[in-house]
């Protein structure tokens, strides 16, 4: 099958792709940037590829062609992401098929290429995976990786498919994948900025007010810019900073901020610190499980493994370690993935052990 390249409007506001869903890929660099850059849309409608290059067709024409249809996809968490930022808009139909293998029992992270050559027995190639994507013109190489990423994905989520129907699983792969597309929008919304400050859990008071204050200026900074957070500031010295009872330009060039950095933000950090001091302090992260807890989820997750060797499943499908931490701290709080397909077969033998 060859594609049909796209690098117009007027292309994809002539195409009318058939009833049913759209399989679909996306091509995307985010290196030196906080949000992603889409470079390239593969679209299989199960007649034709289209190779879509989102660097000449615009967003809402693009958007237009995806809203209110099925897109088949697989590992997609990022790639919605991407089209989120681009369209301005997060698709709402998907169906991962990485989330479907799961369900029938195949690895929880198993990758397109090893589904196909399962599947399918078809070997495809890896060499363009890390390629610069955004540069034009696309090599011989890149386009026919990219066509390759799509062009076995109605048939592998066909089979897929029939597996899930014959185990009586549809549903719970609909629920997987409505909760996947809820977890991006939240990501999209923001959250609790210092949430991502690895080592964070060790500070208290005002200490934790100061970096809550901190984490969100580096993150509505990382926005304006479009940087990395790390470009901004990192992590380690986020955490020296908020336990920092003085502040000035010296403390900075102290702990190796570079000196553009100080001379543009300098003072609005300090400000920043002394701020969030005065604020009342957030709700830190729950403390370390207690030996005793340790050893129910240990107990919790042998149950686990046992109902899932019954399914015929991965356990890390159907529970997550932070998962039974949670139930562990509040039996009577039952944490949201377990409220759903999960609760008959893994949460009610659960919740009787504790």
């Amino acid at each position: 099958m060859s594609y049909i390249w796209c690098d117009k409007d007027e292309q994809i506001q002539d195409w009318a792709p058939p009833a049913g869903p759209l399989y679909l890929d996306t091509e995307f660099m985010r290196d030196r940037t906080y949000w992603p850059r889409l470079a390239l849309v593969q679209a299989h409608d199960g007649d034709a590829i289209r190779l879509i290059d989102t660097t000449r067709v615009s967003a809402p024409v693009l958007g237009a062609v995806l809203t209110d249809r099925c897109l088949v996809m697989h590992s997609c968490s990022e790639d919605l992401e991407a089209l989120q930022y681009f369209t301005g808009e997060c698709p709402e139909h998907i169906e991962d098929t990485q989330i479907a293998a799961a369900l029938v029992g195949e690895d929880m992270q198993m990758s397109y290429q090893r589904l196909v050559e399962q599947q399918l027995g078809v070997a495809l190639p890896k060499g363009a995976t890390r390629t610069d994507w955004l540069r034009r013109p696309l090599s011989a190489e890149q386009l026919s990786y990219a066509e390759d990423d799509v062009k076995y994905l109605p048939e592998v989520t066909d089979r897929l498919r029939e597996r899930l129907r014959a185990l009586g699983r549809e549903a719970w792969w609909r629920e997987e994948c409505d909760r996947l597309v809820a977890d991006v929008r939240r990501r999209g919304q923001g959250g609790e900025p210092w949430h991502a400050v690895k080592g964070a859990g060790v500070l208290q008071g005002e200490e934790l007010a100061a970096l809550a204050a901190l984490a969100r200026w580096r993150e509505e900074t990382a926005r304006q810019r479009d940087l990395p957070r790390s470009f901004v500031l990192k992590d380690p010295v986020m955490l020296e900073l908020s336990q920092r009872r003085r502040l000035d330009r010296s403390t900075l060039q102290s702990l190796g901020l570079h000196p553009k950095l100080i001379q543009r933000d300098g003072e609005r950090i300090i400000a920043c610190l002394e701020q969030g001091r005065r604020e009342t302090p957030p709700r830190p992260l729950p403390e370390p499980l207690a030996r005793s807890q340790r050893d129910q989820v240990k107990q919790l997750r042998d149950r686990v493994t046992a109902v899932a060797n019954d399914l015929g499943l991965q356990p890390e499908v159907l529970v997550r370690r932070r998962w039974l931490e949670a139930l562990v701290r509040d039996p009577e709080s039952l944490p949201e993935p377990l409220r759903g397909w999960r609760r008959e077969p893994v949460a009610e033998p659960l919740l009787e052990m504790l």
